[in-house]
């Protein structure tokens, strides 16, 4: 079965932040594992590499939902 969009923008998450201990709902505000905006820019670069596609530099995504939601919408 194919992982979700979801879940691998988690695990991009994971990895790119070590937040390997935390877990990540669709909630999850970004701010709250301690993502700042750098962060939030590297994982989008991150996203864009994994499922080659291109995300509004404008785009400022406070919840991991809304994160995987700019995702779904390049997809």
């Amino acid at each position: 079965m194919a992982e979700s969009t979801f879940d691998c923008v988690v695990a991009i998450l994971k990895d790119q932040e070590g937040l390997d201990d935390v877990e990540l709902k669709p909630e999850t505000k970004l701010s709250e594992v301690g993502l700042d905006s750098m962060a939030t820019v590297e994982a989008v670069m991150a996203c864009e590499d994994e499922f080659g596609i291109e995300i509004d530099p404008e785009a400022n995504p406070q919840t991991i939902q809304e994160f995987v939601d700019l995702v779904e919408a390049q997809l």
